[in-house]
């Protein structure tokens, strides 16, 4: 999925592609769950540190943030429908294995 979004410009210091990675997460089980947000479950190997879960928290809610306002950061812009495609197709395959 990388390569197919543009640079992210922001005045702020990028998030490790590990680190966006695992904020997505929470999109992605949000779209496929139809679930809330704040009841994503956190990474396992994040869960038992209070700091890495508090900071993955507030990463979560900064990619939700900007995936909601994508006409402000074209980054954004064009990784929501990638990450919708993800989930609509991840949801299918989880449909059909039961």
């Amino acid at each position: 999925m990388l390569t197919q979004l543009p640079d992210l410009t922001s005045h702020r210091k990028p998030l490790s592609d590990d680190r966006r990675r695992l904020a997505v997460s929470g999109y992605i089980w949000t779209r496929v769950t139809e679930g809330e947000p704040d009841f994503a479950p956190c990474p396992p190997h994040i869960a038992p540190d209070p700091a890495l879960r508090a900071v993955w928290t507030r990463e979560r809610h900064n990619v939700f943030h900007w995936l909601r306002t994508t006409d402000h950061q074209p980054y954004y812009g064009a990784l929501k429908p990638l990450l919708e495609d993800h989930a609509e197709r991840l949801a299918k395959a989880i449909d059909h294995c039961q």
